[in-house]
């Protein structure tokens, strides 16, 4: 009676240690991945070369909104001003 309930023990011990190791698997495809950062810098730098391609200078802060639009500062001359590029590439400014 005795080495069938030690059979009985390590035939669940071993069950249970079995279950913890399997894992699911790298490849999951309910995953979320991320976006990949690249296509942001090439959209940055294009709008980035779009404003300083009209004239403006110094071109810093250059972030966009919920809405797609692209806030910057940026200089003119010695002024400083405040760009806004819309969807369709328009540049506009306020001081």
């Amino acid at each position: 009676m005795k080495p069938i309930l030690t059979c009985i023990v390590f035939a669940a011990m071993a069950g249970t240690a079995w279950a913890q190791a399997e894992q699911r698997p790298t490849d999951d495809p309910l995953s979320v991945k991320p976006i990949a950062s690249q296509a942001q810098t090439t959209d940055t730098d294009v709008i980035r070369s779009k404003i300083e391609r009209s004239g403006y200078s110094d071109v810093r802060d250059l972030s966009r909104d919920s809405t797609g639009l692209w806030h910057a500062k940026a200089r003119k001359g010695d002024e400083p001003i405040d760009i806004t590029v819309d969807k369709g590439g328009r540049i506009k400014t306020s001081p």
